[in-house]
């Protein structure tokens, strides 16, 4: 019965990718043919995306007074990352040939180093507003809060 279970779930798993991949493949294509956003274009979808976040969370009035730190970082984050993004594409343009295993590794420990303190203001301004969070407010906080501090991770 164990063997049926995990045969079962290989091939669930082994289908969910394929679907997958072949979804990625074809919004790829469907992108290939469209103008690259614009910084002011991903910071508004940013902003969009955090304005759904702070509906979603249903604060109280006391919640509320917290929420201008939180939303701020994540606006100057988004910028942040959209001002990159659109220098990364840049260089890619330009750039005739494969770059060389140095360079990606400079850029990447640069990227990392810009990511990681990105991730230390989202949560010094995210705290005060979580420790006011009820229970389930918190597992949606953290769910959505996750998703939008990923947003814009390297292309």
């Amino acid at each position: 019965m164990k063997n049926m279970f995990m045969i079962a779930a290989v091939a669930a798993l082994m289908a969910g990718t394929a679907f997958t991949d072949s979804a990625v493949a074809r919004d790829r294509g469907d992108r290939a043919g469209r103008a690259a956003p614009t910084a002011n274009q991903i910071v508004a979808e940013a902003d969009a995306r955090t304005a759904r976040f702070k509906a979603d969370l249903q604060l109280t009035p006391e919640q509320e007074k917290n929420w201008p730190g939180l939303e701020s970082a994540l606006h100057a984050i988004a910028q942040s990352r959209a001002d990159r993004l659109i220098a990364l594409r840049a260089e890619r343009e330009q750039q005739k040939e494969p770059g060389d295993v140095i360079e990606y590794l400079s850029s990447d420990a640069k990227f990392l180093g810009e990511r990681s303190t990105e991730e230390k203001k989202i949560a010094d301004a995210a705290q005060p507003l979580y420790a006011s969070l009820d229970d389930q407010q918190k597992r949606r906080f953290a769910r959505e809060l996750i998703i939008l501090s990923r947003e814009g991770d390297r292309d």
